[in-house]
């Protein structure tokens, strides 16, 4: 058996949510041949199914997000920052050095800040501080106001848009001795795009899911086997025909106790 979440998993589980969430709205792939020795690398072989709720239609999740833009000082601090009214920075974090390390050092408080349970924040464009939502949000912080206050320096607030909510992804149930379930009012299910012969599977995030390798441990995914006998898929056959559909009726993710 060969059950592998992604580094970006196991990150997020040991820093910023549970499996439950972070894997919420998920999409189960399955391919032929064998499992890539890490979710890290590019899926191989060839995509027989994707299994959605009921084989419906996917929608992947868009994160939305907003921004402070750090447009001029050498000097000062920046104050404070909310999204919807909710101070997501903690403390004011002052000047250093430079306008970059400014913001990297703002995003750095953001993401380190127990109070901040909605958010992350990343910055690009050198001194762009970029706040967004955490998977699950979708849609609902779009037109949430950015609001920062600032000493000094100047800045141009940009306010939340852009997510897009899941339709039709995977979810699971309430977790008991050490045990999640799939989400009993769900069907997950899929029509066969190709023939084959089913080796391994990928969950993926609700987010888009581009398929390439992750270099930079960012990608939600975790892989496991399909056999007829001993895998994290085990089927009465392995073997998958065109347009037919196929059912998961039973799925478990068991957390180790030792």
């Amino acid at each position: 058996m060969a059950w592998r979440p992604s580094k970006a998993l196991r990150n997020a589980m040991l820093e910023s949510g549970d499996f439950k969430h972070s894997m919420s709205n998920c999409v189960l792939k399955w391919y032929t041949g064998a499992q890539p020795a890490t979710p890290e690398t590019a899926p191989s072989g060839s995509l027989l199914v994707t299994l959605s709720n009921a084989s419906g239609a996917l929608t992947r999740e868009v994160l939305s997000v907003g921004s402070v833009d750090l447009t001029g000082g050498g000097a000062g601090s920046v104050d404070t920052i909310t999204v919807n009214g909710i101070e997501i920075m903690g403390s004011s974090t002052p000047f250093n050095t430079s306008l970059a390390q400014t913001a990297a050092d703002v995003a750095f408080k953001i993401n380190n800040n127990p109070r901040n349970l909605l958010f992350t924040s990343f910055v690009t464009a050198t001194d762009v501080i970029n706040i967004q939502g955490k998977p699950g949000l979708g849609a609902l912080p779009n037109a949430w106001v950015v609001a920062s206050t600032v000493t000094t320096i100047t800045k141009t607030d940009s306010n939340m848009a852009g997510g897009v909510y899941a339709v039709n992804g995977l979810n699971w149930g309430d977790s008991a001795v050490n045990v999640i379930t799939k989400l009993s009012t769900q069907t997950w299910s899929g029509v066969a795009g190709a023939s084959g012969s089913a080796g391994y599977f990928r969950f993926e995030a609700a987010v888009s899911d581009a398929g390439g390798t992750d270099s930079a441990e960012a990608i939600l995914r975790v892989d496991g086997t399909i056999a007829t006998s001993g895998a994290e898929i085990n089927m009465g056959s392995v073997t998958i025909t065109s347009g037919l559909t196929y059912t998961l009726d039973t799925f478990t993710v068991t957390l180790p106790s030792a």
